[in-house]
């Protein structure tokens, strides 16, 4: 197979096999999601900052049997000029293999949408190398559903026209496959100094709450999370375009009871959640 080396191991999770495992170990959830097509929120940090929510999300899906898994990353790198128009970038390889383990793409699926939405849906490995979030939640993915094929994307911000693509191209994903599970990696906010970086964190969570449009402005209102645009993109798909419910707030310090002002203004740190939608158990 041909298949995408780890670059990003050592710094974001661990690069043993067996400490890998441990880490990423499946754990239950008391509320679960039941059917299909549903969407989880996780964040990407280095595992010592996101491990606890990012376990938070994946148990609350943990029961569900996906036949595919689409991967929403955000795309942290300006797009090169010599890609463009394209701005949702996936795949030309079968998987990556991280400490000896191979995880697959779905690239009957990959080769059919590249087909369909060229120039905009582009097979350009080199944002995947560089982008940690993939990488990083592959483990996690592996864990909790096996050898699931994997559609990765990820997404620059996008302009109203671009916003429509996506959308459609996610549209067609759920036609096509009913039994999809939606992976959104995305922060509450970007690394800010409190005052903002909390106030943007709140801003992105009630949004998210009461399922309204997170790329709209509101006086006085501002979102800095990486990858707003893959959730309107998801949001305007009928199945998703209802609210999210927050399951967790998460710092450098763990989980916290709400989203509170850092004392240290002189610090910069990120929120990040765990969020999920679709019907469940309780």
């Amino acid at each position: 197979m041909s298949m995408l080396d780890s670059y990003h191991h050592t710094i974001f999770y661990p690069e043993d096999k067996e400490a890998l495992s441990l880490a990423t170990a499946k754990r239950e959830s008391k509320v679960n999601l039941r059917s299909l097509p549903s969407a989880i929120l996780v964040p990407h940090a280095a595992y010592q900052f996101s491990l606890e929510a990012l376990h938070r999300s994946f148990s609350v899906a943990g029961d569900l049997k996906p036949s595919l898994i689409v991967f929403l990353g955000p795309l942290h790198q300006e797009v090169l000029e010599a890609d463009a128009p394209s701005f949702l970038f996936t795949s030309s390889m079968e998987g990556i293999s991280i400490a000896g383990v191979e995880y697959r793409f779905a690239t009957t699926l990959i080769k059919e949408l590249t087909a369909s939405h060229a120039p905009f849906f582009a097979q350009e490995d080199s944002y995947l190398i560089e982008e940690p979030a993939l990488e990083l939640t592959l483990p996690m993915i592996h864990s909790y559903f096996g050898n699931v094929p994997v559609l990765p994307i990820l997404a620059s911000s996008c302009t109203g026209e671009q916003l429509q693509t996506y959308h459609t191209i996610l549209e067609s994903v759920v036609r096509q496959e009913k039994n999809v599970l939606f992976i959104v990696s995305a922060n509450a906010n970007a690394l800010l100094p409190s005052p903002q970086a909390e106030e943007d964190a709140r801003t992105f969570i009630s949004r998210l709450k009461a399922g309204t449009s997170l790329l709209e402005n509101r006086r006085g209102e501002r979102i800095s999370s990486c990858n707003s645009s893959s959730l309107e993109a998801l949001r305007q798909i009928r199945a998703f375009s209802g609210k999210w419910t927050i399951n967790g707030y998460f710092d450098k310090h763990g989980e916290q009871p709400e989203i509170k002002d850092h004392n240290d203004m002189k610090e910069k740190h990120v929120w990040h959640i765990s969020a999920y939608q679709g019907e469940t158990n309780a």
